[in-house]
């Protein structure tokens, strides 16, 4: 079973879907409670600061020992 949502926000339109076995037990507030899940984790994603990271004089990405790029020091 899948059962297709979408929610207006103010980014725009949010679309998804929770695919369930056909003899699910949900209840409906149990599902919308994964649906508004499912948004505000999406919310979370779009509203998080952005990262800069350390630039060397070549413009590339200075990365640390294991080659993780490191971040500016806020």
């Amino acid at each position: 079973m899948v059962i297709d949502f979408e929610f207006d926000t103010k980014y725009g339109t949010f679309r998804d879907a929770l695919v369930l076995p056909d003899d699910h037990t949900y209840t409906d507030a149990e599902l919308e409670t994964m649906k508004q899940t499912r948004l505000d984790n999406w919310i979370a994603i779009v509203e998080a600061p952005s990262v800069e990271w350390q630039m060397d004089e070549e413009g590339n990405q200075v990365l640390d020992e294991n080659g993780n790029p490191i971040p500016v020091s806020v």
